[in-house]
């Protein structure tokens, strides 16, 4: 039977928001850490960022204060934030607070972690390639963004420099990927120049928002105007001379065939479009699709869709969500991989979401971003933001979605096709060997945060399991899923 909390919504709860000025922002932060009482603490937002502003406060932090505390009464929380110098308190419902977000009214959610390190102190375990192995191409040196180092993509691309069916080339390019955002913007680091870009193709894709053939993101001031940019660079981008390090995406140069859905990354309101985005993906010919956007409520048609796309052989990447602490859709649903967050020192980040149905984390905090920008057609924006400031699990997502290109390209049609008669086995034997091959820091709780961190080089090393093994998950809507 189907599990009906599946098809309407996620768990509904308030969230509480304050108001900080710049002079109150740490010690207040230094408060909630103490009454939480717990080992956490709560990392400086950029210099930048912590400017007087309305600011979210993460739910499981919210809830671990109240809990040691004793506060079981919203006026002792209430009067306890004001103590701790927060101005204004209001405690919300999450579709208030998301809609705030929207129109740019709360600013900024707090970073909940262990204190971190500056990104340049952040230990990277060396590489497990020998040294006798071939280096990778000149146009893939580094340093690397700690994002790409966390998931152990530069030593994936390293195993293609060394294998002779594949040095010399980018078989990655040939793979599809569907992402379905906010739509496009050109971006030199995407491949755009002279008003064409040989990595992402609008031509295959299409806007379901305002039925258009050209998805490109009109940059509306509400919303998240450049989400769907910024997103695909993560999966895609290519740009060895940016400044002041090289920025690539996880799978350099893949296809990206970009898909507007939404006027914003929530998704409640085009449930349908999502849907549609999908099947429009598989009739194209995407072998990974890539979902950084969410909503509290599903569908019997989403649901419907993200089974086509699994009986298809299609790997579908959702994210987890953020600042609420519930994963939300389509990341609910099973038969896709749901990517929760870490930040750069390999610990959960705190506004992901978390629980059952998260299947693994990767990078959502401090994240090296591109900076779209809203130019004339055939005008390629070229910058990126002055820090690496982006959070969310929309980058954990984008990066497995690339990590996702490189498995299907290493192994190849070819060899799939031979090992899995059925499509479905595609798409169950990826999500079991990220599984199996992530990275487990010490303490990890797999109960809240899945499997581990993904590994590209170790997921690229491991062979594929046989047809025989792989068990066929139930339906996206049927009742949650734990051996998907």
């Amino acid at each position: 039977m189907a599990d009906t909390e599946n098809l309407t919504s996620v768990p509904l709860g308030n969230l509480t928001t304050v108001q900080l000025s710049r002079r109150r922002y740490k010690p207040f932060l230094r408060q909630l850490t103490l009454a939480a009482g717990d080992t956490l603490a709560l990392s400086d937002l950029p210099a930048q960022d912590s400017d007087d502003g309305v600011y979210v406060l993460p739910k499981p932090l919210e809830d671990a204060a109240r809990k040691a505390q004793g506060w079981s009464s919203d006026d002792q929380w209430v009067a306890a934030l004001h103590g701790w110098g927060a101005g204004a308190v209001n405690i919300l419902s999450l579709e208030a607070v998301l809609r705030l977000i929207e129109l740019g009214r709360i600013k900024h959610a707090l970073s909940e972690a262990p204190t971190a390190a500056p990104l340049s102190a952040v230990p990277i375990a060396p590489s497990s390639f020998g040294a006798a192995q071939p280096a990778l191409p000149p146009a893939f040196q580094g340093p690397f963004d700690w994002h790409l180092e966390c998931c152990r993509i530069p030593d994936a691309w390293k195993l293609f420099a060394a294998s002779p069916l594949h040095r010399g080339s980018l078989p990655w390019q040939a793979i599809k990927v569907g992402h379905i955002d906010t739509g496009y913007s050109e971006h030199a680091a995407l491949g755009w120049q002279g008003g064409g870009s040989v990595t992402v193709h609008p031509n295959l894709g299409y806007d379901f928002f305002n039925d258009d053939p050209d998805p490109r993101d009109p940059f509306l001031p509400s919303g998240n105007p450049g989400h769907g940019t910024r997103t695909s660079a993560a999966i895609a981008a290519f740009d060895p001379s940016a400044k002041p390090r090289p920025y690539y995406g996880a799978a350099p140069g893949a296809a990206i065939i970009p898909y507007r859905v939404t006027d914003s990354i929530i998704i409640d309101h085009v449930k349908r479009h999502l849907a549609n985005a999908i099947r429009d993906a598989i009739g194209k010919g995407c072998e990974v699709i890539s979902i950084s956007l969410g909503g509290l409520f599903g569908s019997r048609d989403l649901a419907n869709a993200l089974d086509a796309a699994y009986d298809n052989g299609v790997i579908v990447i959702c994210a987890a969500g953020n600042i609420w602490g519930e994963v939300i859709y389509p990341g609910r649903y099973n038969r896709c991989v749901t990517m929760g967050g870490v930040t750069p020192g390999d610990l959960p980040w705190a506004n992901s979401a978390r629980g059952k149905y998260v299947d693994l984390c990767g990078p959502a905090q401090q994240v090296r971003r591109v900076r779209p920008e809203n130019l004339p057609p055939g005008t390629a924006a070229t910058g990126f933001y002055k820090h690496p400031d982006g959070n969310g699990t929309s980058y954990a997502t984008a990066l497995c979605a690339g990590i996702a290109a490189l498995w299907l390209a290493w192994h190849g049609k070819a060899a799939l096709d031979a090992a899995y008669p059925e499509k479905w086995q595609r798409a169950a034997a990826f999500k079991q060997l990220l599984r199996k091959t992530r990275r487990r820091p010490e303490g990890w709780d797999t109960t809240q945060y899945g499997s581990g961190i993904v590994n590209a080089e170790a997921l690229l090393r491991e062979p594929l399991p046989p047809a025989a093994s792989l068990k066929k998950a139930r339906s996206a809507a049927d009742v949650f899923d734990p051996d998907d």
